[in-house]
């Protein structure tokens, strides 16, 4: 049994206990959980001087974010699905203006393709630039045959948001007969007027030879290429 005053006293401590508990559990007012104007301030220019500092380190503006345009390191970085006898790298028959490396992807007799995902983001491109209106996405491709073989030829370029949904794209299919001059022919197109949200550029092209031999007489594809620039006014 507990005398009358330890009773009163053990009683008032649990009280105060539970009292102060109870302030504990209340939320703070919002002038003590917002950061101070100054600090939001400091934190945002922290914020754009990391994008000046990665815009300024990566210059996407004007370089190629393909990599590995020309085959110079084999398939690396690009998916690639193998019809035929597959993808192989070999040296142009005639070169490349402009090319990085004179070698080239060649197909076989059955559909070839690869393709490569850019995130605009990671080269460099903040949201509000991409979303500002003022710049373009420019592709370029090149592709050839032989000159005792002819090729097919496909391009498609998407311009992705970021759950990966299409919001602009562009196509091209060709073919050529036996050259024999082994011709390479250029593929161009410029997004202009980007709608707002673009995040990634899916590049994806394929090809394969027209007489269906065994080996490597398909199409030949080589400096591939997609830039940012800014609008022309």
């Amino acid at each position: 049994m507990f005398a009358p005053d330890e009773k009163e006293v053990g009683s008032g401590e649990a009280e105060g206990i539970w009292r102060e508990e109870a302030v504990l559990r209340r939320p703070l007012p919002k002038a003590l959980t917002v950061p101070p104007l100054w600090r939001r301030r400091r934190r945002a220019y922290g914020q754009t001087k990391d994008k000046q500092v990665r815009f300024c380190s990566l210059r996407p503006i004007g370089r190629n974010l393909i990599r590995n345009p020309c085959g110079q390191e084999g398939l690396r970085k690009w998916r690639a699905l193998h019809g035929g006898d597959g993808w192989v790298v070999e040296n142009n028959l005639v070169p490349v203006p402009g090319a990085p490396s004179q070698t080239c992807f060649v197909t076989s007799y059955g559909w070839c393709s690869k393709k490569q995902i850019l995130n605009l983001e990671a080269e460099g491109l903040w949201p509000e630039l991409l979303d500002s209106g003022k710049i373009d996405i420019c592709v370029s491709d090149w592709w050839g045959v032989r000159h005792d073989c002819g090729g097919w030829y496909q391009l498609l370029v998407q311009l992705l948001d970021a759950n990966k949904t299409v919001l602009d794209e562009f196509s091209a299919t060709r073919s050529s007969i036996a050259h024999p001059k082994s011709m390479y022919f250029q593929v161009t197109h410029v997004f202009s007027n980007i709608k707002v949200g673009v995040r990634f550029v899916s590049f994806e092209h394929a090809g394969k030879d027209t007489l269906f031999w065994a080996g490597h007489y398909g199409t030949r594809m080589t400096n591939s290429s997609v830039t940012v620039r800014v609008s022309q006014p």
